[in-house]
Protein backbone atom coordinates (compact mmCIF):
# COMPACT_ATOMS: atom_id res chain seq x y z
CA UNK A 1 0.00 0.00 0.00
CA UNK A 2 1.44 3.41 -1.02
CA UNK A 3 1.94 6.18 1.50
CA UNK A 4 -0.57 9.04 1.38
CA UNK A 5 0.50 12.25 -0.32
CA UNK A 6 1.56 15.02 2.12
CA UNK A 7 -1.15 17.62 2.60
CA UNK A 8 -3.81 15.43 0.97
CA UNK A 9 -4.07 12.65 3.48
CA UNK A 10 -7.85 12.72 3.84
CA UNK A 11 -10.34 14.33 1.46
CA UNK A 12 -14.00 14.79 2.22
CA UNK A 13 -13.53 13.17 5.59
CA UNK A 14 -13.41 9.68 4.07
CA UNK A 15 -11.08 9.44 1.02
CA UNK A 16 -7.44 8.68 1.78
CA UNK A 17 -5.06 9.40 -1.10
CA UNK A 18 -3.01 6.26 -1.72
CA UNK A 19 -0.64 7.17 -4.54
CA UNK A 20 0.77 9.70 -6.92
CA UNK A 21 -1.65 10.61 -9.75
CA UNK A 22 -2.72 7.65 -11.86
CA UNK A 23 -3.92 9.92 -14.66
CA UNK A 24 -3.81 13.55 -15.75
CA UNK A 25 -5.67 15.57 -18.36
CA UNK A 26 -5.75 19.16 -19.48
CA UNK A 27 -7.07 20.43 -16.16
CA UNK A 28 -7.89 17.36 -14.07
CA UNK A 29 -5.82 14.91 -12.07
CA UNK A 30 -6.95 11.45 -10.91
CA UNK A 31 -5.75 9.71 -7.75
CA UNK A 32 -6.34 6.27 -6.38
CA UNK A 33 -7.96 6.68 -2.96
CA UNK A 34 -9.34 4.47 -0.24
CA UNK A 35 -12.95 5.07 0.81
CA UNK A 36 -13.09 4.47 4.56
CA UNK A 37 -16.90 4.28 4.48
CA UNK A 38 -17.36 1.64 1.76
CA UNK A 39 -13.97 0.03 2.48
CA UNK A 40 -12.86 -0.01 -1.12
CA UNK A 41 -10.45 1.72 -3.46
CA UNK A 42 -11.90 4.42 -5.71
CA UNK A 43 -10.71 6.95 -8.29
CA UNK A 44 -10.87 10.55 -7.10
CA UNK A 45 -10.67 13.31 -9.69
CA UNK A 46 -9.83 16.90 -8.81
CA UNK A 47 -8.27 19.97 -10.40
CA UNK A 48 -4.55 20.49 -10.74
CA UNK A 49 -2.68 23.77 -10.70
CA UNK A 50 -4.25 27.14 -10.01
CA UNK A 51 -8.03 26.98 -9.79
CA UNK A 52 -9.59 29.66 -11.96
CA UNK A 53 -13.32 30.42 -11.83
CA UNK A 54 -13.74 29.19 -15.42
CA UNK A 55 -12.02 25.91 -14.53
CA UNK A 56 -14.26 25.48 -11.50
CA UNK A 57 -17.32 26.05 -13.65
CA UNK A 58 -16.17 23.51 -16.24
CA UNK A 59 -15.24 20.98 -13.56
CA UNK A 60 -18.64 21.37 -11.92
CA UNK A 61 -20.29 20.91 -15.30
CA UNK A 62 -18.37 17.66 -15.82
CA UNK A 63 -19.54 15.96 -12.67
CA UNK A 64 -23.05 17.38 -13.06
CA UNK A 65 -23.27 15.89 -16.53
CA UNK A 66 -21.83 12.57 -15.45
CA UNK A 67 -24.22 12.41 -12.50
CA UNK A 68 -27.13 12.74 -14.93
CA UNK A 69 -25.93 9.82 -17.03
CA UNK A 70 -26.50 6.33 -15.77
CA UNK A 71 -25.39 3.83 -18.36
CA UNK A 72 -23.23 0.68 -18.32
CA UNK A 73 -20.84 2.24 -20.86
CA UNK A 74 -20.38 5.60 -19.09
CA UNK A 75 -18.31 5.94 -15.94
CA UNK A 76 -20.42 6.36 -12.77
CA UNK A 77 -20.22 9.23 -10.24
CA UNK A 78 -20.22 7.93 -6.66
CA UNK A 79 -19.77 11.15 -4.73
CA UNK A 80 -18.89 14.84 -5.08
CA UNK A 81 -17.57 17.44 -2.69
CA UNK A 82 -14.89 20.03 -1.91
CA UNK A 83 -11.70 20.13 0.14
CA UNK A 84 -9.37 22.92 1.25
CA UNK A 85 -5.94 23.28 -0.32
CA UNK A 86 -3.65 26.27 0.17
CA UNK A 87 -6.54 28.22 1.61
CA UNK A 88 -8.76 27.57 -1.39
CA UNK A 89 -11.75 25.29 -1.86
CA UNK A 90 -11.12 22.68 -4.54
CA UNK A 91 -13.93 20.49 -5.94
CA UNK A 92 -13.64 16.74 -6.48
CA UNK A 93 -15.74 13.83 -7.55
CA UNK A 94 -15.35 10.11 -6.97
CA UNK A 95 -15.64 7.29 -9.50
CA UNK A 96 -15.19 3.54 -9.26
CA UNK A 97 -11.60 2.38 -9.65
CA UNK A 98 -11.91 0.48 -12.90
CA UNK A 99 -9.70 -2.56 -13.56
CA UNK A 100 -8.21 -2.13 -17.01
CA UNK A 101 -6.52 0.38 -19.30
CA UNK A 102 -7.47 3.03 -21.83
CA UNK A 103 -7.87 2.12 -25.48
CA UNK A 104 -4.94 4.44 -26.14
CA UNK A 105 -2.76 2.16 -24.00
CA UNK A 106 -3.84 -0.90 -26.01
CA UNK A 107 -3.17 0.85 -29.34
CA UNK A 108 0.27 2.10 -28.32
CA UNK A 109 1.29 -1.40 -27.20
CA UNK A 110 -0.26 -3.03 -30.31
CA UNK A 111 -2.18 -5.29 -27.92
CA UNK A 112 -3.25 -8.69 -29.28
CA UNK A 113 -6.64 -7.87 -27.74
CA UNK A 114 -7.27 -5.53 -30.68
CA UNK A 115 -8.67 -8.13 -33.05
CA UNK A 116 -11.23 -6.90 -35.59
CA UNK A 117 -14.13 -8.46 -33.68
CA UNK A 118 -13.07 -7.09 -30.30
CA UNK A 119 -12.38 -3.60 -31.64
CA UNK A 120 -15.82 -3.47 -33.22
CA UNK A 121 -17.35 -4.67 -29.96
CA UNK A 122 -15.48 -1.94 -28.06
CA UNK A 123 -16.65 0.71 -30.51
CA UNK A 124 -20.18 -0.68 -30.40
CA UNK A 125 -20.26 -0.33 -26.61
CA UNK A 126 -18.89 3.20 -26.95
CA UNK A 127 -21.75 3.92 -29.37
CA UNK A 128 -24.26 2.73 -26.78
CA UNK A 129 -22.88 5.07 -24.13
CA UNK A 130 -22.67 7.87 -26.67
CA UNK A 131 -26.27 7.32 -27.72
CA UNK A 132 -27.39 7.60 -24.10
CA UNK A 133 -25.56 10.91 -23.80
CA UNK A 134 -26.94 12.20 -27.10
CA UNK A 135 -30.46 11.25 -26.06
CA UNK A 136 -30.05 13.67 -23.13
CA UNK A 137 -28.73 16.42 -25.40
CA UNK A 138 -25.12 15.93 -24.29
CA UNK A 139 -22.23 15.95 -26.76
CA UNK A 140 -18.88 14.65 -25.58
CA UNK A 141 -16.77 16.76 -27.99
CA UNK A 142 -13.47 15.05 -27.12
CA UNK A 143 -13.73 11.38 -27.98
CA UNK A 144 -10.31 9.81 -28.38
CA UNK A 145 -8.64 6.53 -27.36
CA UNK A 146 -7.47 7.93 -24.00
CA UNK A 147 -11.10 8.75 -23.10
CA UNK A 148 -12.30 5.20 -23.75
CA UNK A 149 -11.55 2.86 -20.86
CA UNK A 150 -11.43 -0.88 -21.59
CA UNK A 151 -11.89 -3.09 -18.57
CA UNK A 152 -10.32 -6.50 -18.15
CA UNK A 153 -13.50 -8.18 -19.38
CA UNK A 154 -13.63 -5.90 -22.46
CA UNK A 155 -16.43 -3.79 -21.00
CA UNK A 156 -16.03 -0.23 -22.24
CA UNK A 157 -16.60 2.96 -20.26
CA UNK A 158 -16.55 6.46 -21.74
CA UNK A 159 -14.64 8.75 -19.39
CA UNK A 160 -13.74 12.44 -19.15
CA UNK A 161 -16.71 14.55 -20.11
CA UNK A 162 -14.62 17.60 -19.20
CA UNK A 163 -15.44 19.36 -22.45
CA UNK A 164 -19.01 18.18 -22.93
CA UNK A 165 -21.43 20.56 -24.52
CA UNK A 166 -25.06 20.79 -23.47
CA UNK A 167 -27.09 21.08 -26.66
CA UNK A 168 -29.25 23.87 -25.26
CA UNK A 169 -26.36 25.92 -23.80
CA UNK A 170 -25.15 28.98 -25.68
CA UNK A 171 -22.23 29.97 -23.46
CA UNK A 172 -19.64 27.54 -24.77
CA UNK A 173 -17.21 29.26 -27.10
CA UNK A 174 -13.91 28.38 -28.75
CA UNK A 175 -12.60 25.06 -29.98
CA UNK A 176 -12.87 22.15 -27.57
CA UNK A 177 -11.38 18.75 -28.28
CA UNK A 178 -8.18 17.05 -29.43
CA UNK A 179 -7.21 18.12 -32.93
CA UNK A 180 -6.45 14.81 -34.75
CA UNK A 181 -9.87 13.47 -33.68
CA UNK A 182 -11.96 16.60 -34.23
CA UNK A 183 -14.65 16.74 -36.91
CA UNK A 184 -14.11 19.22 -39.77
CA UNK A 185 -16.97 21.40 -38.55
CA UNK A 186 -15.30 21.69 -35.14
CA UNK A 187 -12.03 23.01 -36.57
CA UNK A 188 -14.15 25.44 -38.63
CA UNK A 189 -15.57 26.78 -35.33
CA UNK A 190 -19.08 25.53 -36.09
CA UNK A 191 -21.31 24.10 -33.37
CA UNK A 192 -20.59 20.49 -32.43
CA UNK A 193 -23.42 18.00 -32.91
CA UNK A 194 -23.89 14.27 -32.29
CA UNK A 195 -22.48 13.80 -35.81
CA UNK A 196 -19.24 15.39 -34.57
CA UNK A 197 -18.89 12.66 -31.93
CA UNK A 198 -19.59 10.04 -34.60
CA UNK A 199 -16.74 11.43 -36.73
CA UNK A 200 -14.36 11.32 -33.75
CA UNK A 201 -15.38 7.77 -32.92
CA UNK A 202 -14.84 6.79 -36.57
CA UNK A 203 -11.28 8.14 -36.29
CA UNK A 204 -10.79 6.15 -33.07
CA UNK A 205 -12.05 3.00 -34.78
CA UNK A 206 -9.71 3.57 -37.75
CA UNK A 207 -6.74 3.97 -35.42
CA UNK A 208 -7.62 0.91 -33.36
CA UNK A 209 -7.86 -1.26 -36.50
CA UNK A 210 -4.74 0.10 -38.24
CA UNK A 211 -2.49 1.56 -35.55
CA UNK A 212 -2.47 4.82 -37.55
CA UNK A 213 -3.96 8.22 -36.79
CA UNK A 214 -5.53 8.98 -40.19
CA UNK A 215 -5.36 12.78 -39.99
CA UNK A 216 -2.45 13.51 -37.62
CA UNK A 217 0.36 15.48 -39.28
CA UNK A 218 3.59 17.21 -38.23
CA UNK A 219 1.85 20.45 -37.24
CA UNK A 220 -1.63 21.78 -36.51
CA UNK A 221 -2.03 23.55 -39.85
CA UNK A 222 -1.34 20.35 -41.81
CA UNK A 223 -3.61 18.36 -39.49
CA UNK A 224 -6.48 20.80 -40.03
CA UNK A 225 -5.94 20.62 -43.79
CA UNK A 226 -6.08 16.81 -43.61
CA UNK A 227 -9.26 16.87 -41.51
CA UNK A 228 -10.92 19.08 -44.10
CA UNK A 229 -9.73 17.43 -47.30
CA UNK A 230 -7.72 14.21 -46.90
CA UNK A 231 -9.39 10.86 -47.55
CA UNK A 232 -7.40 8.12 -45.78
CA UNK A 233 -6.89 4.75 -47.50
CA UNK A 234 -9.43 2.03 -46.81
CA UNK A 235 -8.78 0.17 -43.58
CA UNK A 236 -8.84 -3.09 -45.55
CA UNK A 237 -5.79 -1.84 -47.52
CA UNK A 238 -3.84 -1.29 -44.30
CA UNK A 239 -5.11 -4.27 -42.33
CA UNK A 240 -5.91 -7.31 -44.49
CA UNK A 241 -7.98 -8.90 -41.69
CA UNK A 242 -10.60 -6.14 -42.06
CA UNK A 243 -13.23 -6.66 -44.76
CA UNK A 244 -14.22 -3.94 -47.23
CA UNK A 245 -17.67 -3.55 -45.69
CA UNK A 246 -16.20 -2.59 -42.31
CA UNK A 247 -13.94 -0.13 -44.14
CA UNK A 248 -16.97 1.48 -45.78
CA UNK A 249 -18.84 1.80 -42.50
CA UNK A 250 -15.89 3.54 -40.78
CA UNK A 251 -15.35 5.83 -43.77
CA UNK A 252 -18.98 6.86 -43.72
CA UNK A 253 -18.61 7.75 -40.04
CA UNK A 254 -15.67 9.96 -41.09
CA UNK A 255 -17.55 11.70 -43.93
CA UNK A 256 -16.47 15.34 -44.22
CA UNK A 257 -20.07 16.58 -44.33
CA UNK A 258 -22.02 15.83 -41.09
CA UNK A 259 -25.25 15.14 -42.99
CA UNK A 260 -23.63 12.18 -44.77
CA UNK A 261 -22.49 10.42 -41.61
CA UNK A 262 -24.64 7.95 -39.73
CA UNK A 263 -27.75 9.61 -38.33
CA UNK A 264 -26.97 8.34 -34.83
CA UNK A 265 -24.39 6.46 -32.81
CA UNK A 266 -26.88 3.60 -32.71
CA UNK A 267 -26.88 3.44 -36.53
CA UNK A 268 -23.06 3.46 -36.57
CA UNK A 269 -22.95 0.52 -34.14
CA UNK A 270 -25.53 -1.39 -36.16
CA UNK A 271 -23.59 -0.77 -39.36
CA UNK A 272 -20.38 -2.07 -37.79
CA UNK A 273 -22.06 -5.23 -36.53
CA UNK A 274 -23.70 -5.96 -39.89
CA UNK A 275 -20.41 -5.29 -41.69
CA UNK A 276 -18.55 -7.64 -39.37
CA UNK A 277 -21.04 -10.37 -40.29
CA UNK A 278 -20.70 -9.43 -44.00
CA UNK A 279 -24.41 -8.73 -44.21
CA UNK A 280 -25.57 -6.41 -47.01
CA UNK A 281 -26.07 -2.77 -46.03
CA UNK A 282 -28.55 -0.84 -48.14
CA UNK A 283 -26.63 2.43 -47.88
CA UNK A 284 -23.67 0.81 -49.65
CA UNK A 285 -25.64 -0.65 -52.55
CA UNK A 286 -23.47 -0.10 -55.64
CA UNK A 287 -26.54 1.03 -57.57
CA UNK A 288 -26.73 4.15 -55.41
CA UNK A 289 -23.44 5.52 -56.72
CA UNK A 290 -23.03 3.57 -59.98
CA UNK A 291 -24.37 6.33 -62.22
CA UNK A 292 -22.12 8.93 -60.61
CA UNK A 293 -19.05 6.70 -60.92
CA UNK A 294 -19.81 6.28 -64.64
CA UNK A 295 -20.14 10.05 -64.96
CA UNK A 296 -16.67 10.46 -63.46
CA UNK A 297 -15.26 7.88 -65.89
CA UNK A 298 -16.75 9.67 -68.91
CA UNK A 299 -15.40 13.01 -67.73
CA UNK A 300 -11.93 11.45 -67.44
CA UNK A 301 -12.20 9.94 -70.92
CA UNK A 302 -13.06 13.35 -72.37
CA UNK A 303 -10.15 14.97 -70.50
CA UNK A 304 -12.39 17.08 -68.23
CA UNK A 305 -10.55 16.17 -65.05
CA UNK A 306 -11.76 19.23 -63.14
CA UNK A 307 -15.38 18.11 -63.54
CA UNK A 308 -14.44 14.53 -62.70
CA UNK A 309 -12.61 15.74 -59.60
CA UNK A 310 -15.61 17.80 -58.44
CA UNK A 311 -17.94 14.79 -58.62
CA UNK A 312 -15.48 12.41 -57.00
CA UNK A 313 -14.62 14.85 -54.22
CA UNK A 314 -18.31 15.22 -53.39
CA UNK A 315 -18.73 11.44 -53.27
CA UNK A 316 -15.71 11.14 -50.98
CA UNK A 317 -17.09 13.87 -48.70
CA UNK A 318 -20.26 11.80 -48.46
CA UNK A 319 -18.19 8.92 -47.11
CA UNK A 320 -18.51 6.58 -50.09
CA UNK A 321 -15.76 4.00 -50.53
CA UNK A 322 -15.52 1.97 -53.72
CA UNK A 323 -12.64 0.25 -55.59
CA UNK A 324 -13.52 2.15 -58.80
CA UNK A 325 -13.46 5.42 -56.86
CA UNK A 326 -9.98 4.63 -55.58
CA UNK A 327 -8.64 3.98 -59.09
CA UNK A 328 -10.35 7.08 -60.44
CA UNK A 329 -8.86 9.17 -57.66
CA UNK A 330 -5.36 7.98 -58.60
CA UNK A 331 -6.01 8.77 -62.28
CA UNK A 332 -7.51 12.20 -61.61
CA UNK A 333 -4.82 13.23 -59.13
CA UNK A 334 -2.10 12.17 -61.55
CA UNK A 335 -3.67 14.08 -64.44
CA UNK A 336 -4.27 17.21 -62.37
CA UNK A 337 -0.75 16.99 -60.98
CA UNK A 338 0.73 16.77 -64.48
CA UNK A 339 -1.40 19.72 -65.60
CA UNK A 340 -0.18 21.78 -62.67
CA UNK A 341 3.42 20.83 -63.43
CA UNK A 342 3.02 21.87 -67.08
CA UNK A 343 1.61 25.22 -65.98
CA UNK A 344 4.49 25.75 -63.53
CA UNK A 345 7.12 24.92 -66.16
CA UNK A 346 5.49 27.26 -68.68
CA UNK A 347 5.45 29.99 -66.05
CA UNK A 348 9.14 29.32 -65.35
CA UNK A 349 9.97 29.70 -69.06
CA UNK A 350 8.11 33.01 -69.21
CA UNK A 351 10.07 34.33 -66.24
CA UNK A 352 13.31 33.05 -67.75
CA UNK A 353 12.65 35.04 -70.93
CA UNK A 354 12.25 38.13 -68.75
CA UNK A 355 15.49 37.34 -66.88
CA UNK A 356 13.58 36.91 -63.64
CA UNK A 357 15.83 34.05 -62.55
CA UNK A 358 14.76 33.71 -58.85
CA UNK A 359 11.07 33.67 -59.81
CA UNK A 360 11.72 31.12 -62.55
CA UNK A 361 13.61 28.86 -60.15
CA UNK A 362 10.78 29.19 -57.61
CA UNK A 363 8.32 27.79 -60.15
CA UNK A 364 10.74 24.96 -60.94
CA UNK A 365 10.98 24.13 -57.23
CA UNK A 366 7.19 23.98 -56.94
CA UNK A 367 7.09 21.59 -59.90
CA UNK A 368 9.79 19.37 -58.38
CA UNK A 369 7.87 19.22 -55.09
CA UNK A 370 5.01 17.64 -57.06
CA UNK A 371 7.31 15.38 -59.10
CA UNK A 372 10.89 15.18 -57.76
CA UNK A 373 11.98 13.00 -60.71
CA UNK A 374 10.63 15.29 -63.45
CA UNK A 375 13.43 15.40 -66.04
CA UNK A 376 12.03 18.41 -67.90
CA UNK A 377 12.00 20.48 -64.71
CA UNK A 378 15.57 19.54 -63.89
CA UNK A 379 16.81 20.36 -67.40
CA UNK A 380 15.04 23.72 -67.30
CA UNK A 381 16.51 24.42 -63.85
CA UNK A 382 20.00 23.76 -65.27
CA UNK A 383 19.29 26.13 -68.17
CA UNK A 384 18.13 28.85 -65.79
CA UNK A 385 21.20 28.45 -63.61
CA UNK A 386 23.44 28.54 -66.69
CA UNK A 387 21.83 31.70 -68.04
CA UNK A 388 21.83 33.32 -64.63
CA UNK A 389 25.51 32.42 -64.28
CA UNK A 390 26.28 33.85 -67.73
CA UNK A 391 24.43 37.03 -66.90
CA UNK A 392 26.25 37.35 -63.59
CA UNK A 393 29.60 36.68 -65.27
CA UNK A 394 28.89 39.39 -67.83
CA UNK A 395 28.02 41.86 -65.09
CA UNK A 396 31.17 41.04 -63.10
CA UNK A 397 33.34 41.34 -66.23
CA UNK A 398 31.91 44.76 -67.01
CA UNK A 399 32.43 45.88 -63.43
CA UNK A 400 36.00 44.57 -63.41
CA UNK A 401 36.83 46.52 -66.59
CA UNK A 402 35.34 49.71 -65.13
CA UNK A 403 37.46 49.31 -62.00
CA UNK A 404 40.57 48.75 -64.09
CA UNK A 405 39.86 51.85 -66.16
CA UNK A 406 39.63 53.79 -62.90
CA UNK A 407 42.87 52.20 -61.65
CA UNK A 408 40.91 50.38 -58.87
CA UNK A 409 42.78 47.13 -59.34
CA UNK A 410 41.94 45.61 -55.96
CA UNK A 411 38.21 46.03 -56.61
CA UNK A 412 38.70 44.68 -60.14
CA UNK A 413 40.34 41.52 -58.77
CA UNK A 414 37.46 41.09 -56.28
CA UNK A 415 34.95 41.24 -59.15
CA UNK A 416 36.99 38.68 -61.12
CA UNK A 417 37.16 36.41 -58.06
CA UNK A 418 33.34 36.35 -58.05
CA UNK A 419 33.44 35.04 -61.63
CA UNK A 420 35.94 32.33 -60.66
CA UNK A 421 33.60 31.25 -57.83
CA UNK A 422 30.96 30.61 -60.47
CA UNK A 423 33.39 28.99 -62.92
CA UNK A 424 36.95 28.40 -61.69
CA UNK A 425 38.06 27.62 -65.26
CA UNK A 426 36.77 30.84 -66.82
CA UNK A 427 39.57 31.82 -69.25
CA UNK A 428 38.42 35.40 -69.72
CA UNK A 429 38.41 36.06 -65.98
CA UNK A 430 41.89 34.60 -65.57
CA UNK A 431 43.15 36.62 -68.54
CA UNK A 432 41.74 39.82 -67.04
CA UNK A 433 43.16 38.89 -63.64
CA UNK A 434 46.65 38.72 -65.21
CA UNK A 435 46.01 41.96 -67.13
CA UNK A 436 44.94 43.69 -63.91
CA UNK A 437 48.18 42.61 -62.25
CA UNK A 438 50.26 43.94 -65.17
CA UNK A 439 48.38 47.21 -65.38
CA UNK A 440 48.65 47.72 -61.64
CA UNK A 441 52.42 47.13 -61.78
CA UNK A 442 52.72 49.54 -64.72
CA UNK A 443 50.58 52.08 -62.88
CA UNK A 444 52.73 51.81 -59.76
CA UNK A 445 55.93 51.99 -61.81
CA UNK A 446 54.75 55.13 -63.65
CA UNK A 447 53.63 56.71 -60.42
CA UNK A 448 57.02 56.02 -58.79
CA UNK A 449 58.86 57.43 -61.83
CA UNK A 450 56.77 60.59 -61.74
CA UNK A 451 57.42 60.89 -58.01
CA UNK A 452 61.17 60.63 -58.59
CA UNK A 453 61.07 63.27 -61.38
CA UNK A 454 59.09 65.55 -59.11
CA UNK A 455 61.57 65.17 -56.28
CA UNK A 456 64.48 65.84 -58.65
CA UNK A 457 62.77 68.96 -59.99
CA UNK A 458 62.17 70.24 -56.50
Amino acid sequence: MSAPLPGMRIIGGRYQIRSVPVGQGGMGVVYMAYDSVTKRDVALKSLRGAVEPAALELFAKEWTVLAKLSHPNIVDILDTGEFEQNGQKVPFFVMPLLPGVTLDNLIRKASPRLTVGRVIEMVTQTCRGLQAAHDKGIIHRDLKPSNIFVMDDDTVKIIDFGVVHLADAQSMTGVKGTLPYMAPEQVDMKPATPASDIFSLGVVCYEALTGRKPFARENDIETIRALRHYIPPAISEVNATVNQLVSRVVHRAMAKQPSYRFHSARDFAEGLQRALRNEPIEAFDRARIGARVERVKKACQSGDYEFANDILTEMEAEGHLDPDMHLLRLQIDQSLRQKTIRQLLESARTRLEEDEFPLALQKIQEALELDPANAEARILAAQIEQRRGSRQVGNWLQLAREHMDNHLYKQARQALQEILKINPADAKARELMAEADRREQDFISNRNQKEQLYQAAM
